[in-house]
């Protein structure tokens, strides 16, 4: 994706496009968002089942049964926090497009398995077509193991339809509430019967299983295959202006909807064939993307802030369960979206709660103090999240002197503007200014003052918008 992007807009760019500014990085920052988008490096940290669980059928005993089923969970959740920790790493080693557009399907296909190698593989399959093409990404995700999974596509049989994957196929992955009705989801579920996987993570078409009957679908009467299911959907114009109005919203707007712009967006993304870049480039190049209006009105979400500190500090969390527990209290666990609709956006990440313990945060991570803040209860026994109860030392490791080498200037005012342009999306009070300048009186020097004036900037309400 070769794109021209003037200077001034370059920051806005690489905070929604990517991750943020890169303390580490160049003036080139924006060629590289596009260019680390055209290598698929997979994510690679947990390998291929070993343990099929057919072997539980050769257990005889009930208590030897349940300590097998035990110790493949421990098993799983302690795998699944070295997955989070790993695409944590990646998308701060690689904090392009692609891993941003990754992390937007990861939401949009939202979806949790105990098993870590499954998702694993979802996760490498949204990366692989993440820029590419829908259609090509729609039909892979739908015959994702874990997806199947998820929505009990194992247990769809032509005697005994499951409906759940068909209906969540239409909802939330491609046309949306009202676009299609309860037959619809009848007859689409018989098409998908069949669908199916090994505890390998193949996908598998049981033919045996599958409902060769006609089915009638949204008006039109054939013996459809799940295939040509999505291809129906693919072919209905709706499904370009679903993923075209939630792309709008969140790149550029969650409030200010345009709804001829995104027409026209749709329009395009339909007629290209479902190309997901070509959209993208449209998006990040309009004037609706650029708009001083939007720019800084987006909560970050809990991902965006961990990333950013790290990002804008060359941070560095030791301990995962730090970050798993960080997640947990902010609401996103990465590989545990909350149901099948994904997370929340906007407003949705902020409570009084929340919101103080995200301002405090600076302070804790960077002098590595201890907290007492309760993260909410999903209520999951099996949750990810639970591994890090009680794992209240935060600590995330700041590389201070090359902050303090890259922002001092000659001046401690001229010092702290340089700081507020990187961190902050868009200038804030003269009274913060003031504040956080006291905040730094008296630093015994350059890198003292340095870390002070990042963890004030980082402690506002401004540096939780991009």
């Amino acid at each position: 994706m070769k794109m021209i992007i003037p200077q001034s807009k370059v920051k806005n760019l690489m905070s929604r496009a990517g991750f943020g500014l890169n303390i580490r990085g160049t003036s080139s920052d924006e060629q590289q968002l596009f260019k680390e988008s055209r290598t698929i490096l997979p994510l690679q940290a947990i390998p291929k089942p070993e343990i099929d669980f057919e072997d539980m059928k050769s257990v005889k005993s009930d208590s030897s049964r349940r300590q097998m089923m035990k110790d493949l969970l421990g098993k799983s959740q302690l795998n699944l926090m070295k997955l989070n920790a790993s695409w944590m790493d990646k998308i701060i080693q690689e904090p392009s497009l692609r891993e941003r557009m990754t992390f937007f399907w990861h939401g949009h296909f939202a979806c949790r398995t105990l098993v870590p190698y499954f998702a694993q593989q979802q996760n490498n399959t949204l990366r692989t077509f993440a820029l590419d093409n829908f259609r090509e990404l729609l039909m892979a995700a739908s015959k994702d193991p874990a997806m199947l999974q998820f929505l009990n596509n194992q247990q769809n049989r032509k005697d005994h339809p499951n409906e759940n994957f068909a209906r969540e196929v239409m909802e939330l992955f491609t046309l949306g509430r009202g676009n299609y009705d309860e037959q619809d989801v009848k007859e689409a579920a018989r098409a998908f019967t069949g669908w199916g996987f090994n505890f390998q993570g193949e996908y598998q078409f049981r033919q045996k299983q599958h409902d060769f009957n006609d089915k009638t679908f949204r008006g039109n009467t054939r013996n459809y295959t799940g295939e040509e299911i999505i291809q129906a959907i693919l072919d209905d114009k709706k499904t370009a202006r679903f993923i075209t109005r939630k792309l709008y919203r969140y790149f550029v707007s969650e409030g200010a909807v345009k709804d001829q712009v995104i027409n026209d967006w749709a329009d395009l993304f339909y007629h290209s064939g479902y190309n997901i870049e070509r959209l993208l480039k449209a998006i990040f190049q309009s004037s609706d993307f650029n708009n001083p209006a939007y720019i800084g009105t987006r909560i970050k979400s809990p991902i965006d802030l961990l990333v950013g500190f790290q990002l804008h500090t060359g941070g560095k969390f030791e301990n995962p369960q730090s970050l798993v527990f960080l997640q947990r209290a902010m609401g996103q666990i990465l590989f545990y979206p909350p149901n099948v609709s994904g997370w929340p956006a906007g407003k949705g990440w902020i409570d009084s709660s929340s919101l103080a313990f995200r301002l405090n945060l600076p302070a804790l991570l960077f002098a590595g103090t201890e907290t007492d803040f309760q993260a909410n209860d999903d209520g999951d026994a099996n949750g990810l999240g639970k591994v890090s109860e009680g794992k209240k030392k935060l600590h995330c490791t700041a590389d201070w002197s090359a902050v303090a080498a890259r922002f001092t200037r000659t001046t401690a005012e001229a010092t702290q503007a340089q700081t507020e342009e990187f961190l902050l999306a868009r200038p804030t009070s003269p009274l913060n200014r003031k504040l956080i300048a006291d905040m730094a009186v008296g630093s015994p020097n350059d890198q003292e003052f340095i870390k002070r004036i990042f963890i004030g900037y980082m402690s506002l309400p401004d540096y939780q918008m991009c």
